[in-house]
């Protein structure tokens, strides 16, 4: 699964990209999208997260209404990342983890749903693209065409 971080605050004067933190609406969507994903029975083993306060407040808010148990991997490199070190990072996953979400950030996590997707995907935020694979193990599987896009799902959608 693939996340873009909810919506983050622009209005302190001076702060870094890294440091913004999320704002109401963001606070409101994390939670709104973790319950959906508990409705649909949907549990992930590992969750890696970019090293930005957003990210991570995204993840924290998720977290506690998902009630999700995974493992938490920040990852400092996911940080505006592009595609190809989203996919490296999925590609270093220990294969005992079956299903996995990465919480980063635009142009980057959009750019990987429509390359897995085969199709342009947009993705607002807090929204989850949700892929299926075929493949065996993670090591290869961002760069083989085995992927099919599940859901996709919007905030504003639920």
């Amino acid at each position: 699964m693939l996340m873009r971080h909810a919506k983050s605050d622009w209005s302190t004067p001076g702060a870094s990209d890294h440091d913004r933190p999320l704002n109401p609406r963001g606070c409101r969507a994390a939670p709104a999208m973790a319950e959906f994903l508990a409705l649909q029975s949907i549990q992930v083993d590992v969750i890696l997260v970019s090293s930005a306060v957003r990210a991570q407040q995204t993840v924290e808010l998720i977290r506690r209404h998902w009630g999700s148990d995974a493992i938490l991997w920040t990852v400092p490199s996911l940080y505006l990342a592009t595609p190809e070190e989203i996919a490296k990072q999925v590609h270093c996953l220990h294969d005992s983890w079956q299903r996995a979400m990465v919480v980063g950030h635009n142009p980057g996590l959009s750019a990987l749903a429509s390359k897995l997707s085969g199709s342009e995907i947009e993705l607002p935020t807090a929204a989850v693209a949700m892929f299926t694979s075929s493949a065996d193990t993670w090591c290869g599987s961002v760069t083989d065409s085995s992927w099919n896009l599940k859901a996709l799902w919007k905030p504003r959608e639920l």
